[in-house]
């Protein structure tokens, strides 16, 4: 309880700290009002003004991202301090929203449904654990719902929504953009490089547009292999190579017809950003280089028709991605099968998901200025999963038939595995289709009080089917008197209907000042785990695992203040998470999934901008959680109970951010920008207690930001740093269970880069 007032107190210092500065601002001479910003997070016929939303919404501008060199998830969550992101390698994440997560990474969980929608336009590109790092998207602004967006956006948006909007094609001129950046990363980094550019194209003067952008870049590796100077392996183990391109057309077909379309392809090759606790700092230990790859190709049509009164839109997705993430796993192979005798065995566990997904959605929006506002629509998904698991590993098949008395011993003949020298190997294949039904409506009474109730109707069905080999993956293991082992074998479907509710009050007290009240439903669907094989891991874990839901209560104040020179967003919510989809990790490697227990996240959200001066600007925003288990969760295994009070795992219970920016003009219209961001989030755990094991620390982190820039008509130029303090360090944690490995898996963030980039517009 001490601990929560001081968090209470902290963010009501912080509240008050913005109060005063903005009243001190009011004296200065001359100052602008700050910017307007609209969002479509409404999902309606128009924008509407971010401060009239009775919702937490942060809204970001890209330049706030690239004048630092960045723009991916972890960069967006150091600026949205409701957001927290773990990253293992290039694109393989985990984001975090309001304390609701209970499980970190895991590669191979296909049935890890993410509590988080990611998307592209109206374009959904969710998927767990793999959200992909898309840095060719020119960007007109990014916005993140913070909270359960069930009725608009679905079963993946149960935390929140994170919605990147991109720039449209201009029908009307050319133009374009390019960009080089380089900088150096300190420690065991080195030089890393990309270039940027766009170009827009107008086919047919105010009729058809084409708008390119291109993305090519090296990000040198910074995890140090102990084993570095031999020909095989390099200083570095986690190099990124990215290659990006978008193309999108825009077609004004008449003057009530707008066509938009788009293509995006991404190749990206990089390591793992794995070190060992027990090993010297950024150090890790391969016997076998570690690497990802990453292809992702992203289709999108969109059509908007104007039918007068209302206004009809289309949207057709398709996305197709292949994922390719190889591990050095030598300490688990040597330590299951071996006992942990010298040598280490040379294994690489390899994970290839190939993913395609089709979405269709259609959405008619009321327009007009009457009292009554309206959206209503349907959503259709289909897609699959392949998933693939193999751990070939270099001499197996010799040493086990000489340790276990198997003559001839072949993984491939006796086990079933891919291939020989092949311990374990499986597929894991998902179906999966959905269509919703959803509509919401807004009602004004006296012209300040707007009442709203929406509701979506959902039917979910997935198929699962699984087949595991080998000798870690078989239900029975073959031996010299039964020399063909019996595979694990599961194939089963579950479906998944019900309503997501949603109502919420707004009054605005004028024009500047807005108090919201809501209420809603968040919900997730069920599935099917993998089987456990007894023989290993001593436990009989069940077939499949139900929906979780949940219903988030909410209360916040939106204000603009001192003539428009300040806002100042404060959120207060209470979330009941009931049929938790609890992860139980076993000392054997092998999970299972299970439907355990309620949750209760607490918090408080305050978000604040104004403008000091003409020139001056500043920031500040805090967000403080509490989740913790309501009462003792029963698991079925003694280990995996989660005790009353526990605190959920990977949330961490404070954030805050600090942005500044200054410019001063000189000589004429050019003019120089300073400008610096802060954000802290204290400690978070691995899971929710000491005594279930696979707990460990994730250290709080502070990351520094800045940056200097020059404008001179159509050229700039800047010099920036990030993580300067080299304040952030640990992304995630994997805890170790294996006697024989250097401590805990550390996942690091990339220390201080510090560098030079040159923008030129034409």
């Amino acid at each position: 309880m001490g601990k929560q007032v001081k968090a209470y107190r902290a963010l009501a210092l912080l509240s008050a700290g913005a109060m005063a500065a903005a009243q001190a601002a009011e004296t200065e001479v001359g100052t602008e009002k700050i910017d307007r910003v609209e969002v479509t997070a409404t999902r309606s016929a128009s924008a509407v003004d971010v401060q009239q939303v009775p919702a937490a919404i942060t809204v970001l501008k890209p330049e706030s991202l690239t004048r630092y060199g960045q723009g991916n998830l972890s960069d967006i969550a150091n600026l949205v301090p409701a957001m927290s992101v773990q990253q293992q390698a290039p694109g393989v994440n985990n984001i975090t929203m309001r304390g609701l997560v209970v499980r970190g990474i895991v590669p191979s969980e296909v049935q890890d449904a993410s509590l988080v929608a990611v998307y592209i336009d109206d374009m959904p590109v969710t998927l767990k654990s793999s959200n992909p790092d898309l840095k060719v998207l020119d960007l007109e602004r990014v916005e993140v719902l913070q909270g359960p967006q069930g009725t608009l956006f679905g079963a993946g948006a149960m935390a929140g929504a994170v919605r990147q909007i991109t720039q449209k094609p201009d029908l009307a001129d050319l133009f374009g953009t390019v960009e080089a950046v380089g900088s150096n990363t300190s420690g065991f980094g080195g030089t890393n490089r990309n270039l940027r550019g766009m170009v827009n194209l107008p086919l047919k003067a105010d009729v058809l547009g084409l708008r390119l952008t291109g993305y090519t870049g090296n990000d040198s590796g910074y995890i140090r292999n102990q084993l570095a100077g031999s020909s095989t392996f390099g200083k570095t183990t986690n190099d990124v190579s990215t290659n990006q391109a978008r193309a999108a057309l825009r077609l004004r077909a008449s003057p009530d017809l707008l066509v938009d379309a788009s293509i995006t392809a991404s190749n990206i090759k990089g390591g793992v950003n794995d070190a060992y606790a027990g090993l010297a700092p950024f150090t890790t230990y391969a016997l076998l280089p570690q690497t990802s790859n990453d292809n992702l190709q992203l289709y999108n049509l969109g059509v908007s028709y104007d039918l007068g009164s209302a206004q009809l839109v289309s949207s057709t997705s398709y996305l197709h991605r292949d994922t390719l993430y190889v591990t050095s796993a030598q300490y688990p192979a040597t330590a299951f099968i071996f006992g942990g005798k010298a040598p280490l065995m040379q294994a690489a566990y390899t994970i290839g998901n190939r993913v395609t997904d089709f979405a269709q959605e259609f959405r008619l929006n009321s327009k007009g200025s009457g009292p009554l506002k309206w959206t209503a629509g349907a959503f259709f998904e289909t897609g699959k999963r392949n998933t693939r698991q193999d751990e070939p590993t270099v001499g197996f098949d010799e040493r086990f038939a000489a340790t276990h008395n198997f003559p001839g011993y072949n993984s491939q003949t006796n086990d079933l595995a891919f291939n020989p020298n092949d311990f374990f190997s499986g597929t894991q294949n998902t179906k999966s289709r959905q269509v919703a039904l959803f509509a919401e409506g807004t009602y004004t009474v006296w012209d300040k009080l707007d009442l709203t109730a929406g509701v979506r109707l959902f039917r979910g069905t997935q198929d699962f089917d699984l087949r595991f080999t080998g000798l870690f993956g078989n239900l029975v293991g073959a031996t010299p008197s039964a020399p063909v082992g019996q595979p694990e074998v599961s194939n089963s479907s579950a479906t998944s209907q019900g309503a997501n509710p949603r109502f919420a009050a707004a009054y605005h007290v004028d024009a500047d000042h807005t108090l919201y009240a809501s209420v809603g439903k968040g919900f997730r669907y069920g599935g099917n785990n993998q089987p456990v094989p007894f023989n290993f891991c001593g436990v009989n874990a069940p077939a499949t695992f139900a929906p979780d839901s949940l219903w988030n209560y909410e209360v916040g104040s939106k204000n603009t203040l001192l003539d428009q020179r300040m806002t100042l967003n404060a959120s207060a919510y209470v979330i009941e998470w009931k049929d938790v989809q609890v992860f139980n990790k076993l000392p054997c490697t092998y999970y299972f999934t299970q439907n355990a227990g309620k949750i209760r996240s607490e918090g408080l959200e305050l978000e604040t901008a104004f403008k000091l001066t003409r020139h001056a600007s500043l920031g500040l925003s805090a967000a403080y959680n509490h989740a913790y288990a309501t009462r003792t969760v029963v698991t079925g295994i003694a280990a995996q109970n989660i005790p009353e009070g526990s605190r959920a795992p990977y949330a961490p219970r404070l954030s805050a951010t600090a942005t500044a920016s200054y410019t001063l003009p000189v000589r004429g219209n050019d003019e120089v920008g300073i400008a610096a961001s802060y954000a802290y989030h204290s400690d978070a755990y691995t899971n929710f207690a000491a005594a279930q094991g696979s707990y460990a620390q994730i250290p709080s982190s502070n990351t520094l930001n800045a940056t200097i820039t020059y404008k001179t008509g159509a050229y700039e130029f800047g010099l920036f740093g990030t993580n300067l303090t080299n304040g952030a360090k640990i992304s995630d944690v994997t805890p170790n269970t294996i006697a024989i490995q250097p401590g805990d898996t550390l996942f690091m963030v990339r220390p201080r880069t510090i560098g030079l980039r040159a923008r030129a517009r034409f």
